[in-house]
């Protein structure tokens, strides 16, 4: 009796050596295994609203300028225009003295009357073959020679006079009545502010997405406020030694307060897409067909080839290769191998 009761208390203790042993064996595989998962970071892809946005320097510029200067040269005899004054196209703003050219201009009026009349006597004596024709062209010869010495003495009267070639404004003014001009000479300047231009330049990737009537964004610097323009013209070229396209807008600008030569901040959003997948750079894993990307697969990193789209500073778009709700992975790429067992950690998607 002694004897069963000692081969049954052996049994149970190897029944247990054994159990302990698979659970012990079982415990120590799990933890080898999860040593073998390599612990990255990953993101859910979603889609997201995403605009193409750049900011530029620029230059406010006046939409028409120039230097007041006389065509000829003389005394000036006459300033009608103050400083600070809006003035018309066309208005009167200086003269130089033309009294000489205001008399030989009365004597050729004199001058062309007589010939005038000496024409239509000699016509009319020609027509009852009183003169030849050769006497005849010579009354009207003489007459049409008045009338071109008195086309160019009216050009000449014209030069003396400075108008406005514009509407504008009058800055400051440089000469005093009674100084002697030459056409080298600066009055003062004339410049046109309303409308205004605001000049910038965009890298040269950029240069195929501007076309004339797209909205800009722009301000100042001692200034909050933000000011609209559109674009209207543009270089057909790019500059070679900057790589930029210079471009132009124009806004109106009734108040005043946008001053030619000040600095501006320009801003252009080139595309708007409502439902873009949004990466962050360090996503990608370059290859010599392209760029991949490591998503999370049945607990494995799996290899995906992508299509880029737009890129920003902080952002990559897909336009193929993956799919909303793909588990991306974002760290750890250079250990990552096709097939090898990951553990992710989801982390928010905090791009834009």
């Amino acid at each position: 009796m002694n004897r069963f009761i000692s081969i049954t208390l052996l049994a149970l203790a190897g029944v247990t050596i054994v159990s302990c042993g698979k659970k012990q064996a079982n415990e120590q595989g799990k933890g080898q295994r999860g040593k073998n998962q390599l612990a990255v970071d990953a993101v859910i892809v979603k889609p997201s609203p995403f605009s193409q946005q750049i900011t530029v320097s620029g230059t406010i510029a006046a939409n028409e300028e120039v230097e007041l200067k006389a065509e000829s040269t003389g005394k000036l005899t006459e300033i009608s225009f103050k400083e600070g004054d809006f003035v018309k196209q066309g208005q009167l703003l200086a003269k130089i003295n033309d009294s000489e050219i205001q008399a030989r201009l009365q004597k050729l009026n004199l001058d062309v009357k007589l010939a005038a009349d000496d024409e239509v006597r000699k016509k009319r004596l020609l027509e009852i073959n009183a003169i030849s024709q050769q006497e005849y062209d010579i009354a009207l010869n003489k007459l049409e020679g008045i009338k071109s010495d008195i086309n160019l003495t009216q050009a000449q009267i014209q030069k003396a006079e400075i108008r406005a070639p514009f509407n504008g404004k009058i800055g400051l003014r440089y000469v005093s009545p009674g100084a002697f001009v030459s056409s080298t000479t600066v009055l003062a300047n004339l410049i046109q502010i309303d409308p205004i231009k605001i000049e910038f330049s965009i890298p040269e990737r950029f240069s195929g997405m501007i076309k004339s009537g797209k909205a800009i964004t722009f301000n100042l610097t001692n200034n909050l406020l933000d000011y609209q323009a559109k674009i209207y013209a543009f270089e057909p070229s790019i500059d070679y030694q900057t790589r930029s396209m210079k471009v132009r807008a124009v806004t109106s600008n009734k108040d005043g307060n946008l001053i030619p030569g000040s600095y501006v901040k320009v801003s252009l959003i080139f595309d708007e897409l409502p439902n873009a997948l949004l990466i962050p750079p360090q996503a990608l894993s370059p290859e010599l067909a392209g760029q991949k990307v490591y998503l999370v697969k049945k607990g494995k990193a799996a290899e995906s080839m992508v299509k880029l789209g737009i890129r920003s500073g902080n952002s990559v778009e897909i336009v193929d290769g993956i799919t909303e709700g793909d588990t991306l992975i974002i760290s750890g790429l250079i250990q990552l191998k096709k097939g090898m067992p990951v553990k992710p950690n989801i982390v928010p998607l905090t791009i834009k």
